[in-house]
């Protein structure tokens, strides 16, 4: 799992999954993000 997380990071430039996640979302289309805000604590 690890690696993966690592790898979601390097591909969106980012430093956390969070913001990964976030980042790969609005990189795909047909995803639908319109809110970050449930990733946030």
């Amino acid at each position: 799992m690890d690696d993966l997380a690592y790898s979601l990071c390097i591909s969106t430039g980012t430093k956390d999954v969070d913001a990964a996640l976030v980042a790969a979302g609005h990189r795909l289309p047909g995803t639908g993000v319109r809110e970050d805000s449930l990733l946030t604590v």
